[in-house]
């Protein structure tokens, strides 16, 4: 057992994941469940540091076999007082979203607390699309909640718990690489035991379950659809209250200030950084948004009254400047502001470049783009904050002049890993498939060019050399043999598919069965090393110990394949 999840109090440092974990406990969780996937997969890992404490409280930890069965644990989890916490990583938000999106809109009574922990990569140094899940939460209607420092993501995971009881609704919790990967000294808090658990637990009286609002069926949908406001204004107003949503540096002589500035979650460092280093801190009103979905009108205003113009700094698309947006307008169109107040984030004036609406911020980005934006429109009046600006723009143009060549070194597996010895062998396979004397002799038929498809496991590394020849197409996790499917019917090639052990288990046999039923021709390698490789080594249902370490039934993958192929002629071989 790890001491830091228990102090009460006084100064520790954590990683990011383990913030997370110390957070939760501190805000009186129940569950902690979810899908391992960077860069929270680590969450896991610190649950099981903690888990003499949770053992002695009941609390139950445990990973989902996917991503949507934690949401719809989360979903369970909220027919009574009980606060829970999945966790999964932008592309698992995508798998959860319809779960998700049943769950936030049919939460009622005002208890429990549902907190959805999404893991965005703005720079996809770890993910195979683009994630901003900021899109995907407002999509579905669950807000989206974004701290800052290392002490908001461990303090604000009780305060989201609080902010979803309150309002009727789920929270996304975003944390991004650089939170979860990063880590710092904050204040402890003492843990809050949960008041229901493993070990305390009720009985559902289901006489009063509010059946018209839980089971979402036409017309009840629309009815709840048109509730999400008076939701949205309750959680607007305890986000101001308990200072989720604030302004720092509010003008006090009454004139408006000629710039106002607009940042949330990690942004909202790196601006503070870069401020900081241009001497500018407390120059400029900052609106700090914690809520950054759905932005809160009421406090646009207020801002909208203090200054002239509004410079939105957020990673990615210009998600909340475009809420701001259509909030002024909205606002100026019924009279209640008396004048447009320009907006400025992924574009600027007098073509100067606006902040990236592509990979991510860093401080240094934030403070070259924001330098040359106050220079240019002539909002630095004092001299030494002008020459400042200006020698740090120099020292941008100067290293830009830098071109440093790094030989790239590609991804690999890891010493002793089974798809080092499968890799060599399938490269040589796929050889003497192409030849057409060994497939003559050994075949009885001309050459065939195997094609191999991948999904969201280790195995796509196989793209890189020496064994480029493996691999040539990628569909999300478990769904290469769709991918496979959905070119099977047109070609003369064989094909194979890898799959990961968890990934079988996660969505991959779904493939399998749909390959069998409609006839594909396809070989499916499921690489079963019992462990989730790619993300941390997690456990996979095919072995006899769960996350925590405690014995559980190991599901057997042979026998599974066995039921599904019953009776269709099929070969399962075990190598």
């Amino acid at each position: 057992m790890d001491p830091r999840f228990t102090q009460a109090s006084g100064l520790q440092a954590y990683t990011g994941v383990e913030l997370l974990v110390k957070g939760a406990l501190e805000g009186g969780v129940s569950l902690i469940t979810g899908y391992p996937g960077s860069p929270v997969a680590d969450v896991f890992d610190a649950a099981r540091a903690a888990k003499d404490y949770l053992e002695e409280h009941g609390i139950v930890a445990v990973l989902a076999h996917n991503e949507a069965l934690a949401a719809a644990r989360l979903n369970g989890s909220q027919m009574q007082d009980i606060r829970a916490m999945a966790v999964m990583k932008s592309v698992g938000a995508h798998v959860a979203s319809d779960a998700l999106a049943i769950g936030n809109l049919a939460k009622t009574g005002q208890q429990g607390g549902a907190l959805v922990v999404i893991g965005d990569d703005p720079w996809s140094d770890s993910t195979q699309v683009p994630a901003d899940s900021r899109y995907l939460a407002s999509h579905i209607h669950m807000p989206v909640l974004e701290p800052s420092t290392f002490q908001e993501l461990k303090d604000w995971v009780k305060t989201g718990f609080e902010l979803s009881a309150k309002s009727n609704l789920y929270l996304a919790y975003l944390v991004t690489t650089n939170q979860a990967d990063g880590g710092a000294v904050v204040e402890t808090r003492p843990n809050v035991p949960p008041k229901i658990s493993r070990t305390h637990k009720v009985e559902i009286d289901t006489d009063s379950v509010p059946v018209e609002e839980t089971v979402l069926l036409p017309p009840r949908t629309s009815r709840n659809e048109e509730q999400l406001h008076e939701r949205y204004r309750t959680l607007w107003g305890f986000a101001r209250d308990w200072g989720v949503n604030t302004v720092l540096g509010e003008p006090s002589n009454g004139h408006r200030a000629p710039i106002g500035l607009v940042a949330g979650g990690l942004a909202y460092c790196y601006l503070e950084h870069a401020l900081r280093l241009l001497g500018l801190t407390g120059r400029f009103p900052i609106l700090k948004l914690g809520i950054s979905y759905p932005v809160d009108p009421g406090i646009v205003q207020a801002f909208a009254g203090m200054v002239e113009k509004i410079v939105v700094i957020e990673e990615k698309r210009g998600f909340v400047e475009s809420q701001i947006v259509t909030i002024l307008n909205h606002l100026l169109q019924g009279a209640e502001i008396a004048a447009h107040v320009p907006v400025w984030g992924k574009e600027f004036p007098m073509g100067l470049e606006g902040f990236p609406a592509t990979r991510g911020l860093s401080p240094s980005l934030v403070m070259e783009r924001l330098a040359r934006l106050l220079l240019r429109t002539g909002l630095l009046k004092d001299p030494a904050e002008i020459a400042r600006a200006e020698e740090w723009l120099g020292l941008f143009d100067e290293t830009a002049l830098y071109h440093v060549n790094i030989p790239a070194r590609t991804p690999t597996f890891c010493p002793g890993c089974p798809h080092r010895d499968s890799s060599a062998v399938l490269m040589e396979i796929k050889k003497d498939f192409r030849n057409a004397d060994y497939m003559r002799k050994g075949h009885r038929r001309g050459p065939v060019d195997l094609v191999f498809h991948g999904d969201t496991g280790c195995y796509t590394m196989l793209m890189f050399e020496p064994t480029k020849a493996l691999m040539h197409n990628y569909s999300g996790i478990g769904l290469g043999g769709g991918t496979g499917a959905g070119i099977d019917p047109f070609i003369t090639n064989k094909q194979v598919v890898f799959m990961g052990d968890s990934t079988f288990f996660h969505s991959g046999m779904i493939a399998v069965s749909d390959a069998v039923k409609n006839h594909q021709d396809i070989a499916f390698i499921i690489l079963d090393n019992k462990t989730t490789a790619m993300t941390g080594h997690q456990p996979t249902p095919s072995v006899d110990v769960d996350m925590m370490g405690k014995p559980t039934f190991a599901q057997d993958i042979e026998q599974v394949l066995g039921g599904m192929t019953h009776g269709a002629g099929i070969d399962i071989v075990r190598a």
